[in-house]
């Protein structure tokens, strides 16, 4: 059981880690790619590294209702909350998407109450609530654009209905990664993604001049495609079969923390002192969640 339940937490670690960075990578790859093509691009290299090393990885063929299900569950997330989420940050501060994307940890408690019926623990509830509160310190005390809590109402809104269909995404993973493996659901994830989005990239390119991306380009398009579209959500998905989703939906707030920090180190950004404090609640929240997932594999069955 600890050995598990430690292959989680490294998992979760990981994701956090490979997604913060790829604030860095999206930043570099949409100088020379629309949002439509670096997406699609993404996914298809996922899906296909997915189906190359199938043999060797552990993929099992799935039924045809799990193809369905699937389906469903990619329309929430990478569908969906892409396309929601930059439509939102182009009509709102980024400081306010930041903290607005965060609550998808709560969003994700409510479900997984709801509809999975998993019971509510008040400390973890509570430790969930100041990691959303460490993100509220680590944006708005950034200096930047404007009020942390700006922005239009049409852009919150579309906001928060990314954090919405992330939360779903979320909890239908869960419920799928008891009957069907890790990577036959993150390899058919990848492969619709890159599907849902190739009509509009095509669109991109027909109507758009080419860009020549060099090498900057091409290594910021590697990098989001094997390392968060086809490592980090395998990472992601492995800690939901094996976590509650609430937990590993609380990591995700360890996203920005990441992305700071590497703001800091490779584009010399300032940190400011309160960021630091909110980095390190963060950081100490999702660690005593880990924490106390661990010693519950070791004292309990795994949680499925």
């Amino acid at each position: 059981m600890r050995s598990g339940g430690s292959r989680a937490n490294w998992a979760m670690a990981g994701m956090s880690l490979l997604f913060g960075a790829s604030f860095v990578g999206t930043k570099i790859a949409l100088v020379y790619f629309t949002a439509a093509q670096l997406i699609f691009m993404r996914f298809a290299l996922a899906a296909a590294l997915f189906y190359i090393l199938s043999p060797w990885i552990g993929a099992r063929k799935m039924h045809r209702a799990g193809y369905i299900s699937v389906f469903l569950m990619a329309l929430f997330e990478p569908g969906a909350y892409f396309f929601l989420e930059a439509a939102g940050i182009q009509r709102t501060l980024a400081s306010t998407a930041a903290i607005l994307i965060s609550t998808i940890p709560l969003f994700v408690l409510v479900l997984e109450a709801l509809w999975l019926r998993v019971p509510v623990v008040p400390f973890e509830v509570l430790l969930i609530l100041f990691s959303l509160g460490g993100i509220v310190l680590l944006v708005a005390a950034g200096g930047g654009e404007g009020n942390a809590f700006g922005g239009t109402l049409e852009g919150n809104l579309l906001i928060v209905a990314a954090a919405l269909t992330a939360s779903i995404y979320t909890v239908l993973a869960k419920r799928l990664l008891v009957s069907y493996s890790v990577v036959s659901v993150t390899r058919l994830q990848a492969l619709y993604a890159a599907l849902m989005y190739l009509p509009f990239a095509c669109w991109d390119w027909w109507s758009g001049a080419p860009k020549t991306p060099g090498f900057r380009g091409w290594a910021a398009l590697a990098y989001l495609g094997i390392g968060c579209s086809f490592l980090a959500y395998w990472m992601l998905n492995y800690a939901l079969s094996r976590v509650k989703a609430s937990v590993v939906s609380a990591f995700t707030n360890v996203i920005p923390v990441v992305g700071t920090i590497l703001a800091v180190v490779l584009l010399g950004e300032r940190l400011y002192p309160l960021q630091a404090v909110g980095a390190v609640v963060v950081l100490a929240c999702t660690s005593l969640l880990a924490l106390r997932h661990t010693k519950g594999l070791e004292h309990g069955p795994k949680v499925a």
